[in-house]
């Protein structure tokens, strides 16, 4: 777990991620570190904040084994995803402004909108680790910052 919550990474392709320590990109030893293994069964859940003030959130599962890479690839391909229009306000929540300012950057079409775009970028939105969630000992929550 170390691993991942030593990286600086802007939630683009997993192999750009740096490692904090060296400040070089992680390597591919690093990339295929094994993160959760299968000692224990059932899968993980990832809890993916969805406004800027993670008071709304998704759930997903990811099985087990793994990689640091492919943990990455699984939180760059959901902020990747067009964001469901049900979530909109939700999403938006308390940040009104931000909602409008990026709408007009899509020309007003809520369907090119993806679930990275409800973080403002005033700050470009990093990856802050996962941290384990206190409601349950296989979720973990993926921290969104500027750190």
């Amino acid at each position: 777990m170390e691993i991942i919550n030593n990286i600086v990474w802007y939630f683009d392709e997993p192999k750009n991620a740096i490692n904090k320590t060296t400040g070089k990109k992680i390597t591919k030893k690093e990339l295929n570190t094994v993160v959760f293994d299968d000692s224990i069964k059932g899968a993980i859940k990832i809890c993916f904040p969805l406004n800027n003030d993670f008071l709304f959130t998704e759930i997903r599962e990811i099985q087990r084994p793994i990689t640091v890479e492919q943990l990455l690839t699984f939180i760059h391909n959901f902020y990747d995803e067009p964001l469901n229009q049900d979530n909109l306000d939700e999403a938006f929540e308390r940040n009104e402004e931000w909602k409008e300012e990026i709408l007009e950057r899509m020309d007003g079409d809520t369907r090119k909108l993806t679930n990275y775009h409800v973080f403002e970028d005033t700050c470009t939105p990093d990856f802050c680790g996962i941290h384990l969630s206190e409601d349950s000992e296989n979720e973990f929550f993926v921290g969104i910052g500027p750190e």
